[in-house]
């Protein structure tokens, strides 16, 4: 009939009850595996890669990102600026863990990705034209910057001085950007990096003679840290040709300054000689000793940073004048002190009675020279033009010169005080070789003059003039 339900016949979800069943405890279990396998993929070691390049084991995924932000916010903290990430790519492989590894603590973790990751930050990027740049935390920081290397160039003192100009010989411009974080610097040692410059290696060619501490010393290096830039270089040998690392720092800007500046200065004297007849020739005596004057000038001076490239006197007034030094120069040419003089072939060496005449015994021995009589500090004068042989002690001579005059003869001057000549200096006739003394075996104070002639000894009044 129609309209009855047959109740012996069970409806069809009833009929397939236990697939049912079955795909729900199926679905059930894989959720459970899932996150039964998530939970231990977190908690599981694994090897932290650098563009591609194994860096640590850390605990897990989790934990790296923990230390990211922390060595991020860390970073923010120490430099006052804004992190923008890093550049390199980080990947996972727990896979490259081994059993024996164990996984750094999250403190080390932080500190080793705040040191081996390029962090990048927000800042003001310093461009200078042909110079690398520099990474400031703010536009403010930089312009000050700015402000600041162009006041470091100007006067402490700036009483009495005007500024006209200052400005960069470099293209200078200022942009917000990015830049590596450990590259930021403040306004202070921005000025520092533009005024000693940043260290660059060049390349100096070894030239024949040079050695390791003559290039050290020529760049201001020590030939520890020569050696050191050039690690390859095991001995001090070197060969022409040879290329060396050097590190060279040259400022970054060049700034350019005028300024007009009013100084008062001194007025150097000048000397005047003035013949005197009273005095031997060669002896100068003071007659009056000089004053500097003094003038105030007004200058306009340009400097490129500490080198002065140009100076121009504005205005000048003379406060008082100089007054010269007069040195009185003696004219008085040394005569014979006895009238039986020679040819004139020689001047006499200097003025007194003779002591001791030449070929005068003394003991067994014959004398060598003549002694002439005279005070300690007298001048002694070249008896002719020639070229000094010997300048010093001469045993019994005690200080002693020798002047060749050329032709075989030579002049000998003993017991000197003090000797004003060196050995191979042409000397003129009546030039000052040295003052009378009593050095060497002296019985007091003269002169004992020789001439030879070839070697053999000649009396001298045969060739002093009369």
């Amino acid at each position: 009939m129609k309209g009855n339900i047959d109740l012996s016949k069970k409806p069809q979800f009833f009929q397939f009850k236990n697939l049912w069943l079955g795909i729900s405890l199926l679905l059930f279990a894989v959720v459970v595996f899932s996150i039964s396998y998530l939970c231990l993929e977190k908690d599981r070691p694994v090897m932290l890669l650098v563009d591609g390049q194994p860096l640590v084991v850390a605990a897990g995924k989790e934990e790296v990102d923990k230390a990211l932000d922390r060595a991020e916010s860390e970073l923010e903290k120490q430099y006052g600026t804004v992190i923008k990430g890093f550049k390199q790519a980080l990947t996972f492989d727990s896979e490259l863990v081994k059993k024996e590894d164990k996984p750094v603590s999250g403190s080390e973790l932080c500190e080793l990705l705040k040191d081996r990751l390029d962090w990048q930050a927000e800042c003001a990027v310093l461009s200078i034209s042909g110079k690398p740049d520099l990474y400031l935390r703010s536009e403010n920081e930089a312009k000050k910057a700015l402000e600041e290397i162009k006041k470091y160039y100007l006067p402490g003192d700036l009483t009495g001085v005007e500024v006209e100009r200052t400005d960069f010989a470099e293209e200078v411009s200022l942009r917000a950007g990015t830049g590596p974080v450990k590259s930021v610097r403040t306004a202070e040692s921005a000025v520092e990096a533009m005024v000693k410059g940043l260290d660059r290696i060049i390349q100096h060619s070894v030239q024949k003679g040079e050695s390791l501490w003559t290039i050290a010393r020529d760049n201001n290096m020590t030939v520890a840290q020569l050696m050191e830039m050039n690690p390859e270089q095991k001995s001090d040998f070197l060969r022409p040709g040879q290329k060396l690392n050097l590190v060279k720092a040259e400022p970054l800007l060049t700034v350019l300054t005028t300024v007009t500046t009013t100084v008062e200065e001194k007025i150097p004297y000048k000397t005047v000689y003035e013949d005197d007849d009273t005095l031997w020739r060669g002896q100068q005596k003071v007659r009056r000793e000089g004053v500097p004057g003094s003038r105030k000038v007004t200058y306009r001076i340009s400097k490129a940073n500490d080198v002065e490239v140009s100076r121009e006197t504005l205005e000048e007034t003379i406060l008082s004048e100089p007054l010269s030094r007069i040195v009185l120069s003696g004219t008085k040419m040394m005569i014979a002190s006895r009238g039986d003089g020679g040819n004139g072939i020689l001047g006499w060496p200097t003025r007194g009675k003779i002591n001791s005449p030449f070929g005068k015994k003394r003991g067994r021995k014959i004398h060598s020279g003549t002694d002439i009589d005279g005070e300690i500090g007298d001048p002694i004068f070249a008896a002719g033009d020639g070229v000094v042989l010997e300048a010093g002690w001469k045993g019994r001579y005690g200080k002693c010169v020798m002047i060749d005059h050329g032709r075989g003869l030579t002049t000998l001057y003993g017991h000197l005080s003090l000797i004003d000549v060196a050995v191979g200096q042409q000397v003129s006739r009546g030039d000052i070789i040295g003052l009378l003394g009593t050095t060497g075996n002296s019985t007091g104070p003269h002169l004992h003059f020789e001439v030879r002639l070839n070697g053999e000894f000649q009396n001298p009044m045969k060739y002093l003039e009369q």
